[in-house]
């Protein structure tokens, strides 16, 4: 398969067959996850692979009270259907857990300025574009764009991350560190459809 029909044959799978993934293709996986560039080639990134059943269940049962707790007060029927949602990874072998660490900025001159400006570290990096957060966006492209070249298939899943308060508790992830994206990975079970792309004139413009 060529690049270009690797790109467009990527999908979200959210169905799995329940063979491992075996050690050496998780390895392959983060590999490819982080050659993605970083701003200021911080690495901002840690990735947690779940594999044993038992833990994808416990990670299961944790966002399933993550989702109660922030959804706190809502129908019964809105929280299944969050909780169905949000956990449906759970029938996958394997999900990956994509943080994002500290980021610091290459030229202290720059944060120099915008704390003069009375600009913290936080809103600084929003200001900036968000790199840090950008940066473990492309580390997770990397990762499907990977699985798919494998003959794998994952879903860049982020609801569950109302739940980040248990997952973080589950496997003792550091308070600074955020988690950003739950991705369940495994072969697929289905064939998906081909999605419809807007038309180039509508996305591009050139001058």
């Amino acid at each position: 398969m060529n690049f270009q029909a690797l790109l467009a044959s990527r999908r979200s799978i959210r169905k799995f067959l329940p063979d491992i993934v075996t050690d050496a293709q998780i390895t392959q996986l983060i590999a490819a996850a982080v050659t993605a560039p970083s701003g200021c080639n911080s690495q901002c990134w840690r990735f947690i692979a779940v594999r044993s059943p038992e833990q994808i269940k416990a990670l299961s049962h944790a966002v399933e009270k993550g989702v109660r707790r922030f959804y706190e007060g809502k129908e019964e029927s809105f929280l299944n259907g969050r909780i169905k949602q949000t956990t449906f990874f759970q029938n996958a072998p394997l999900v990956i857990l994509a943080y994002l660490t500290e980021m610091q900025y290459h030229d202290p001159r720059v944060t120099e300025c915008y704390s003069a400006k009375g600009i913290d570290r936080k809103a600084m990096l929003a200001a900036l574009g968000s790199p840090d957060l950008l940066s473990v966006g492309a580390a997770v492209e990397n990762l499907l764009l990977m699985a798919e070249h494998m003959g794998l298939g994952g879903c860049w899943m982020n609801d569950p991350v109302v739940a980040e308060q248990e997952i973080s508790a589950l496997f003792d992830v550091p308070p600074q560190h955020r988690l950003l994206s739950v991705i369940p990975i495994g072969k697929p079970a289905y064939t998906p459809r081909q999605k419809c792309m807007k038309p180039m004139e509508e996305i591009l413009t050139i001058v």
